[in-house]
C-alpha cells in the first residue's frame, strides 16, 4: 500500500507541474501580432441588418430586429425641454414639436421603427401659426446633435414579451456562420485566434468589449459581445466611458457620482434616456462604476484581448485619460499588457485613430480628428477641437472652424500607436489629400490609412540588441496606403501651398512592412507578380477626393505601364490639381485572390510619388 500511495503522490506531483507548466507556458504565448487595427465597414449578419445574411429567416422573432419608437405625451414634453435648445432655436423646437404632434394623432399610441419615423417626419406638412412648415424643411435644417436629441426622447425599450411588464429587452445578435462576407468574419476571427494565443490551450480566451466612443454606448453591447461569443471567445462589455471616469475622479468629493451617471451620459455623450431603453445595462454601468478603478484594472488583467468599437476619438480619450490630460490607471494598465505582449489590441474605424500618440523618433504623433481632403488642401490643419456634426446648419462651429476643416490634437490620442497617424475609411471617403496635408502640417513622418473591410496587423518586436522593430501586414478585403513624409518637398502656405514628391505606397492582402529607425521597408505577396500588360493609357480623375476615385485612378496607374496620372479636386473655381507618377524606385505587383468562389484582383505599388498644387 506504501508503495502505491508513493507511486499516485508522484503521478499526482508530475501531473501538476506539467498542469503548472502548461498555464505558466499559456502565460507568456508571445502572440503573432500584438493589434488587430480595423478600417470599418465590416459586413456582418445581425438580428437587425439581415443584408449580410444567407437567407432572411437566419433568425427568430426572439432576437432584437429593429429599435422601437413612441410618441407618447410624455416623450413629446421631453422633447420640447427648453434648456435642451435654447433661445436661438426655438422656431426649430416649436417646428419639431408640432410635427411629432401630428404623426402622434396619426398613430394612436402605435409602436414604429426608426426607418418608420423618419418617414412620417419627413413626409408630414403642418401649420404653425398660420404659416406651413414641412417636415423634410425642417429635419434638414436640425443638427446631429438636435436630431439625436430627439431620437433618444422617443427611443423604448423593446420587450421580449409584449404581454408582460417587465424591463426584460429583446437582444441583438450576430450569426458569423451565415455571414455572406467572409473577409469581414476573417478579420473578427483573426481577432478571436491572436486572444487564443496569449490565453493558451486550457481555456476560451477573455476578450472585453469597450463602445466609449459610441455616442449611445448601449446601443452596439449586445451585437459584440453575441459575436465574438459566436467567434469562441467569452466575451464581456468593459463599460467604461467619459460618464465613468467623470464619475471616478468626482468620487472623493461626492459619494454619489455614480448615481449621476445619467446626467453625465447626457453631458459628455450627447446621450439621453437610456435608463429606459437599456436599463440592465444602465445597472451593469453603475455596478462597474461603484466597484472603482482597482476592478476595472483587476477586469483588464485577467483578459486576453480588448476591442474598442468605432467612435469618436475625443470621447474615447475621455474615457482612459484624466480631466488633466495624464492617463488613468485602466490606461497605463492597458499600455504595460500590449506592450509585453499580454493582451491583444484590436480598434475599429474612428477608434484606430485614437490609438496614436506619444512620439516616434523624436517628433510628436498627432491625433487626426476631422476634416475632408479638399476643406485640408484649401485651408490646412487646425490644431482644435473638431466641430460639431452640423455645426454649419445652426452657426454653432466654434473657433472660426466649418464643420469639414481638418482638425487634429498635437497631443495625440492614447499613445499607444505612436509611429504614425491613423486614419480610416482611407479610400471610401478619398482621405489621401487629409492624411498627406496632416503629415505636413504636423511635420509628421509616417501615415497608415486603412480602407473599410481591412485590417493591419501589427506586431511589437525587439532585435538582440534591443532596438525596436515594428512589423505590419495586411488583412481583409482592400488596402492600406502609407504616407512617408521625410522627402517631400514644399513651397507656400495655407491654400497656396505645394507638395512636390510625396512617397506614397498601397499594400494589399499578405503585403509586409516593417518599420526600424525611422525607416519603413515594405514587402509584396510572394503570389504576386509584376504587371505584363503594354498598355499605356492616358490617366485623368475630374474628382480626386470624392468617393474612391483617387484609389480607382492609381489602380489603372499600377496595373498599367503608364507613368502619371492626373486628378483636380476643385469646387467654385477654386481647387488643387494632383499628380500620381512613378520613376526608378516606384515598383507594381498585382495577383488574384480567390474568396468563396470569386476572383478578386488587387495590386499593390512602392514608391509612387505624388504632386499637389494649387490651381491659379
Amino acid at each position: 500500500m506504501k508503495l502505491l500511495s508513493l507511486y499516485l503522490s508522484t503521478i499526482l506531483m508530475a501531473c501538476s507541474v506539467t498542469a503548472a507548466n502548461s498555464v505558466s507556458s499559456a502565460a507568456n504565448n508571445t502572440p503573432d501580432y500584438n493589434m488587430v487595427l480595423i478600417g470599418d465597414g465590416l459586413k456582418i449578419c445581425s438580428s437587425i441588418d439581415i443584408r449580410f445574411c444567407t437567407s432572411k429567416d437566419v433568425f427568430t422573432d426572439a432576437a432584437k430586429g429593429t429599435t422601437k419608437f413612441g410618441l407618447t405625451s410624455d416623450n413629446i414634453k421631453n422633447v420640447a425641454l427648453a434648456d435642451f435648445w435654447g433661445e436661438q432655436r426655438i422656431i426649430e423646437q416649436q417646428q419639431v414639436i408640432a410635427l411629432l404632434q401630428h404623426i402622434a394623432n396619426r398613430l394612436n399610441n402605435e409602436l414604429i421603427t426608426e426607418r418608420e419615423l423618419l418617414r412620417y417626419f419627413r413626409g408630414a406638412d403642418v401649420e404653425v401659426d398660420g404659416v406651413w412648415i414641412s417636415g423634410r424643411v425642417v429635419y434638414a435644417a436640425l443638427t446631429d446633435r438636435e436630431i439625436n436629441f430627439v431620437f433618444d426622447q422617443l427611443q423604448v425599450l423593446v420587450p421580449t414579451d409584449t404581454n408582460k411588464r417587465n424591463n426584460d429587452r429583446k437582444k441583438e445578435y450576430a450569426d458569423l456562420s451565415q455571414t455572406t462576407d467572409r473577409f469581414s468574419v476573417e478579420i473578427y476571427s483573426k481577432i478571436v485566434e491572436l486572444a487564443r494565443q496569449v490565453a493558451g490551450p486550457l481555456r476560451k480566451p477573455r476578450i472585453l468589449v469597450v463602445t466609449a466612443g459610441a455616442r449611445d454606448p448601449f446601443a452596439d453591447v449586445d451585437f459584440y459581445t453575441n459575436l465574438f461569443t459566436e467567434a469562441g471567445a467569452t466575451a464581456s462589455w468593459f463599460p467604461i466611458n467619459a460618464a465613468y471616469q467623470i464619475a471616478q475622479q468626482q468620487r472623493d468629493t461626492d459619494k454619489t457620482a455614480c448615481k449621476q451617471l445619467p446626467q453625465l451620459l447626457a453631458e459628455y455623450h450627447g446621450s439621453y434616456q437610456r435608463q429606459r431603453v437599456y436599463p440592465q445595462l444602465m445597472a451593469e454601468l453603475e455596478t462597474f462604476c461603484q466597484a472603482g478603478t482597482e476592478a476595472a484594472v483587476n477586469q483588464l488583467k485577467r483578459a486576453d484581448a480588448i476591442f474598442i468599437a468605432d467612435g469618436k476619438p475625443s470621447q474615447i480619450i475621455q474615457a482612459l485619460r484624466l480631466q488633466d490630460g495624464s492617463a488613468s490607471a485602466e490606461l497605463q494598465q492597458l499600455d504595460r499588457m500590449v506592450k509585453a505582449g499580454h493582451i491583444i489590441l484590436a480598434a475599429n474605424s474612428r477608434a484606430s485613430a485614437a490609438l496614436s500618440g506619444r512620439s516616434y523618433q523624436g517628433i510628436r504623433t498627432p491625433m487626426l480628428t476631422n476634416g475632408d481632403s479638399y476643406s485640408a488642401m484649401q485651408f490646412g490643419a487646425f490644431d482644435l477641437p473638431a466641430p460639431e456634426g452640423g455645426c454649419d446648419k445652426d452657426q454653432s462651429c466654434i473657433n472660426g472652424l466649418a464643420e469639414h476643416h481638418l482638425t487634429f490634437n498635437s497631443q495625440g490620442g492614447l499613445g499607444l500607436f505612436p509611429w504614425g497617424v491613423l486614419d480610416s475609411q482611407l479610400s471610401e471617403q478619398g482621405r489621401q489629400g487629409r492624411m498627406i496635408r496632416l503629415l505636413h502640417d504636423s511635420q509628421s513622418q509616417f501615415g497608415f490609412g486603412i480602407d473599410e473591410n481591412t485590417a493591419l496587423l501589427v506586431k511589437l518586436q525587439a532585435t538582440a540588441d534591443n532596438e525596436q522593430v515594428i512589423q505590419f501586414k495586411v488583412l481583409g478585403e482592400n488596402g492600406v496606403f502609407l504616407v512617408d513624409n521625410q522627402s517631400t518637398e514644399t513651397t507656400g502656405e495655407g491654400g497656396n501651398l505645394t507638395l512636390k514628391q510625396v512617397t506614397t505606397h498601397y499594400l494589399t492582402r499578405d503585403d509586409t512592412a516593417e518599420l526600424k529607425q525611422g525607416l519603413l521597408r515594405t514587402q509584396f505577396a510572394d503570389w504576386k507578380f509584376a504587371p505584363n500588360t503594354m498598355q499605356m493609357p492616358m490617366l485623368v480623375s475630374g474628382d480626386i477626393f470624392e468617393r474612391d476615385n483617387y484609389r480607382q485612378l492609381a489602380q489603372l496607374l499600377c496595373l498599367t505601364q503608364s507613368r502619371q496620372a492626373d486628378g483636380k479636386a476643385v469646387r467654385v473655381g477654386q481647387g488643387h490639381a494632383i499628380t500620381l507618377y512613378k520613376d526608378h524606385s516606384s515598383h507594381t505587383r498585382q495577383g488574384v485572390y480567390r474568396q468563396q468562389g470569386a476572383e478578386v484582383q488587387y495590386c499593390s505599388y512602392r514608391n509612387v510619388l505624388v504632386d499637389i498644387q494649387p490651381i491659379i
